[in-house]
């Protein structure tokens, strides 16, 4: 079992969509180089790429600190901390299901009331706000 030590308490995240690795590591409490090895290490921390450069979300800093938790805190080993956030990554997915549309019926219509909700690909929709917003300062420029 491995031992619990206490972590320094880490600065609240601010409300902004995209930190760079810098701002990041420092809301981690970890340097940058340590983020980028989680990178390889850990298939839920995902940063968007802005050309060369990473761009960590809020989520990311969360699992990012969840990692920190993990390895640092609970003094688990990489293999086992990759175990856990697996594990709690596959809970969270199966208990986070699509709110169901309500029973209605159509006449003449079967199958009604069972369409399929599609799940929010969130990197897909931050990749594309990110391109909005590129062509929104082009149109401007």
């Amino acid at each position: 079992m491995p031992r619990k030590k206490k972590l320094p308490e880490l600065p609240p995240i601010p409300s902004k969509r995209y930190f760079p690795i810098r701002e990041a590591s420092a809301l981690c409490g970890v340097k940058d180089y340590v983020l980028r090895f989680w990178e390889k290490e850990f298939s839920q921390l995902r940063p968007m790429k802005r050309g060369s450069q990473r761009a960590y979300r809020a989520k990311d800093i969360l699992i990012a600190r969840r990692i920190r938790e993990l390895l640092y805190g609970d003094g688990y080993r990489i293999d086992a901390a990759r175990e856990i956030l697996n594990k709690e990554d596959r809970e969270a997915k199966a208990g986070a299901s699509a709110p169901q549309l309500p029973e209605t019926s159509f006449p003449g219509f079967e199958g009604a009331g069972t369409f399929s909700q599609a799940e929010i690909d969130w990197e897909e929709f931050d990749s594309v706000v990110y391109n909005l917003e590129k062509i929104e300062e082009f149109l401007h420029n």
